[in-house]
């Protein structure tokens, strides 16, 4: 749960001073990167596609700073990477507060958290190819697969591991007992983990039939490479007029399934439900123990007071004993407020009752309290405020540092760069696909808050937080089969690019149909319990997803 009081800066203080700087230093290097460079000399290189008629890359005079050298560029990726994770964080925080405006659970929590989470990868995925010609926008969408790919594929592996050595707790009866861990063991493995409710279950195989579509663009590459070998497949050759259409129909089923998907959010909001509740609770409890504090700062300033008074006065009469303002009234009030809403209905007979000739002022202070608590919230429109602002604000980042982003990640890796020079220096690149980099680099930036929010869920270790912790790992991989594919399958038609993705979108399917069936075997087989096993297993796919795409694409030339 989050706190109404929704900072607005991701790092902190320090973290935000370390933007300004690196903004500062990269506008300040921007202009004097490059020097004007003899035109005639660089004509007779191969690639001179991002140079001006003066010799100079085209990106110095862009708004946004550029570097044809592996240090500037990856200067550049962590200088993004800051702004679209603070961005990231902001939309979370922003959907987070408009559950705090009393709206239907089933509408904030089924259909706009869901959507707004999905925003960082969409704007990735567009940005990678929807800008340039068609020969940047078939390279730059690489990117584009590689924060589909990456993203579903993280979320799917490592916050899944993460969430069960956070959330562990000791397996009695084939259930794990909420906030009951044993000391960590060989036997750990099999003994500890955490139980879910029945509909985590049921989302994980929502996750895996909308991951259907894939298979449709897909099975008509496969066909093309099963007619005409696999040499086929790859960026010289003209795809056939059906793998368009196929790109089509792709973008058609997923969209039915987007909204769906939303639909089935909207009319069985078990989870939604179960997450507003959590967070309503948390929220009481933050208010209950700022009340407390306050109240117990206030007695002592009101305590200090009286006692320096009394040393000045000149009656010398007995000092007045002050009682402090926090009571045993008071404390009983607000402890009991958030354990009755939590359905401990016991507490309230341990607790001492006061003395007769206390309960006259121990009411009069209830009653100050009750108006003090209501006064403390903050109003709605506040609340609405503060959360149009995060949103607008993370929106408006995320679509102006999404493409510059990715012409990040495809030039550190653009064979291009060495066709510009200096100094006797040429520019330098990494010889690897940007794919591989966007596929790591991306999804932390676009994903950061997720991650974090879903390991939180978990160290509560109970069952209702890790059922919520799960159930959003696999509402994320549902968002990214839909809404994200849906994208991308539309800048493929719409925009007439190449689909050379057989391998990624193999790798897809495959950790999706794996992590399904583990949850599924997991949720009918073992209690809807994981063992923290499992968690080993399903995090071991995430470096096998990077080794099969690279033997598929190398050694049975799938691209």
């Amino acid at each position: 749960g989050r706190t109404s009081e929704t900072k607005m800066s991701w790092l902190g203080v320090p973290g935000g001073a370390l933007v300004v700087v690196f903004l500062i230093f990269l506008l300040g290097q921007a202009g004097e990167s490059y020097e004007l460079l003899d035109y005639e000399e660089l004509a007779s290189y191969e690639n001179l596609s991002n140079a001006t008629e003066s010799g100079v890359p085209g990106c110095v005079f862009s708004l946004v700073p550029c570097s044809l050298t592996i240090t500037g560029n990856l200067i550049l990726i962590l200088f993004y990477g800051i702004i679209l994770g603070v961005a990231a964080k902001m939309i979370s925080d922003g959907a987070e507060l408009l559950l705090d405006l009393g709206l239907p659970a089933a509408i904030i929590g089924g259909i706009v958290l869901p959507l707004l989470g999905a925003v960082p990868d969409s704007a990735m995925i567009i940005a990678s190819g929807s800008s340039g010609n068609k020969t940047e926008a078939n390279q730059q969408i690489s990117v584009g697969m590689g924060t589909l790919a990456g993203s579903t594929i993280m979320l799917l592996t490592l916050p899944w591991l993460g969430s069960l050595l956070l959330g562990r707790v000791d397996i009695v009866n084939g259930e794990g007992v909420d906030k009951q861990s044993s000391k960590f063991t060989i036997k750990s493995f099999f003994r500890q983990g955490v139980t879910v409710f029945p509909d985590v279950t049921y989302s994980a195989i929502i996750m895996m039939v909308t991951a259907l579509p894939y298979i449709i663009v897909q099975g008509s590459d496969w066909h093309w490479m099963a007619v005409n070998g696999t040499e086929s497949s790859n960026s010289e050759s003209t795809q056939p007029p059906y793998i368009k259409n196929s790109a089509l129909a792709t973008f058609i089923l997923s969209f039915f399934l987007f909204c769906a998907y939303l639909t089935i959010q909207l009319v069985y909001s078990v989870g939604s439900k179960r997450r507003d509740a959590l967070r309503r609770e948390e929220m009481l409890k933050r208010r209950v123990l700022k009340k407390m504090y306050l109240l117990t700062l206030g007695g002592r300033q009101a305590e200090s007071t009286v006692q320096a008074a009394s040393t000045t006065s000149t009656d010398g009469g007995k000092e007045d004993e002050t009682k402090p303002l926090l009571s045993t009234g008071a404390q009983r009030k607000y402890f009991n407020a958030w354990r009755m809403h939590r359905g401990n209905q016991q507490e309230s007979e341990s607790v001492k009752e006061p003395e007769p000739d206390a309960e006259k002022a121990e009411r009069r202070e209830e009653k100050d309290s009750n108006e003090g608590e209501k006064s403390a919230e903050d109003p709605k429109w506040k609340i609405l405020l503060k959360s149009t602002v995060l949103l607008t604000l993370g929106v408006a980042l995320v679509t102006v540092f999404s493409d510059p982003m990715v012409d990040v990640l495809t030039s550190i890796s653009n064979s291009g760069n060495k066709n510009y020079f200096k100094g006797g220096k040429r520019g330098q690149y990494i010889p690897i696909s940007a794919f591989y980099l966007s596929f790591v680099i991306t999804p932390l930036c676009s994903n950061a808050s997720e991650l974090v929010s879903s390991l939180m869920f978990a160290y509560k270790k109970t069952k209702v937080s890790s059922s919520l912790t799960f159930s959003q790992l696999y509402g994320a991989a549902t968002m990214n089969n839909t809404l994200c594919l849906a994208i991308f399958a539309a800048l493929v038609y719409f925009k007439d690019l190449d689909w050379f993705y057989s391998a990624e979108v193999t790798v897809i399917i495959f950790v999706e149909l794996l992590v399904g069936i583990a949850a599924i075997i997991s949720g009918f087989g073992f209690r809807h319990t994981y063992v923290l096993l499992t968690g080993f297993f399903v995090a071991s796919l995430y470096i096998l997803s990077i080794i099969m795409v690279y033997v598929l694409e190398h050694y049975a030339h799938w691209k």
